[in-house]
């Protein structure tokens, strides 16, 4: 049944039922892993539960004419029931739906499970003193998170996707001291790539790039279009390239501030398996005119650009591009996004100077 091996993981909860979550689901019980698929909504569970799992076209069976239908081992709303005798829990939900599916678990963890962020944007530093005030130590449940999706999905139909890649994942823990651990208690679930510390993961989340800078100059063709227009296809023009690569260099300017890989968007891309030519080349990479995403702004900018532009306050490092696309959004969302988005008093490292925030990074613990 398993062509995998496990290092004692065999039973995993994913929460939500988004494309990446049902992409992940679908790709681990393809595996052989038994695999929980939990939400809290029952409406997007609807198809999933007539067919008992998910349906899936694209990179996993050959390509977009071919179909599979991945059997779930659990598909529930009972968080009780998706948490039983599970092993690894991974929350692919949107950033700010992180804390809340947290919340949701702590009354059933139990000792040695693992808590994994696919696409954390630095949330493990917001989740970890919620799991610390219910009593948990860091090294008993392992926290960690990942730079971006197992696989890439889109919604074909209810209950089925299609799904690019899988991703090579850049992924630590917090505290990093844990990463090595993490890593070997995951085996192969995943394809993971270990770095120093959260904040190499959170940096490098392609959406905060590929997203804000894009939107804000298509704002206009957007709205016209109620949200139907291909922002990879139509709307990565030579002067939109130009503001997303300005966005990256500030990026790369954290980077190189805390000590980390300075990762050109290019090279990342490559990284993970896929290529430049998803936002460089014109054309749609998965053959689909769907309705852009209101999370391309209301996620990836107070968790994406608020975020560079929080770092780099705290580290002295200038940030205008990123802080005129806050700001802009601001205007046009009529939402305050500095003070709702991972700001560094969400990450609980306000007033820390570099030394203190590597530190902090690294052990865990103030110094």
């Amino acid at each position: 049944m398993s062509n995998h091996s496990t290092n004692g993981i065999e039973r995993i909860l994913v929460m939500g039922a988004g494309p990446g979550g049902m992409a992940a689901a679908a790709a681990l019980a393809r595996r052989g892993f038994a695999v929980h698929l939990y939400n809290r909504s029952q409406e997007r569970m609807a198809a999933i539960l007539e067919q008992g799992g998910v349906e899936i076209e694209g990179d996993l069976v050959g390509g977009d004419d071919a179909s599979e239908l991945v059997p779930l081992d659990r598909i529930t709303t009972d968080i009780a029931a998706a948490m039983e005798g599970v092993e690894l829990i991974l929350i692919a939900v949107p950033a700010y739906g992180q804390k809340s599916m947290l919340e949701a678990c702590l009354p059933y963890l139990r000792s040695g499970q693992i808590i994994l962020l696919l696409t954390g944007s630095a949330g493990a530093l917001e989740l970890a003193p919620v799991l610390r005030a219910a009593g948990h130590s860091l090294d008993d449940i392992l926290l960690g998170e990942t730079v971006t999706l197992p696989q890439s999905a889109r919604m074909v139909s209810p209950g089925k996707l299609r799904i690019r890649l899988p991703s090579n994942l850049r992924c630590a823990a917090f505290p990093g001291r844990n990463t090595e651990r993490l890593l070997e208690r995951l085996g192969d679930t995943l394809r993971l790539i270990a770095k120093p510390n959260v904040l190499d993961p959170g940096l490098n989340n392609p959406n905060f790039m590929i997203h804000p800078a894009p939107m804000l100059l298509n704002y206009a063709a957007v709205e016209r279009q109620d949200g139907y227009l291909s922002i990879m296809n139509e709307g990565m023009t030579p002067g939109v390239l130009r503001l997303l690569d300005a966005v990256d260099e500030e990026k790369m300017a954290l980077q190189r501030a805390l000590g980390l890989d300075v990762v050109f968007i290019d090279d990342l891309y490559r990284e993970t398996g896929s290529g430049p030519q998803v936002y460089r080349v014109q054309g749609e990479p998965f053959n689909l005119r769907d309705r852009i995403w209101d999370r391309y702004i209301t996620e990836d900018v107070p968790y994406g650009s608020v975020l560079y532009s929080s770092l780099g306050r705290l580290l002295d490092v200038p940030t205008p591009i990123n802080d005129s696309i806050n700001h802009l959004f601001c205007v046009t969302e009529g939402e305050d996004y500095w003070q709702t988005g991972r700001n560094a008093a969400a990450m609980g490292i306000a007033g820390m100077n570099r030394e203190q925030l590597l530190h902090y990074l690294e052990t865990g613990e103030r110094s």
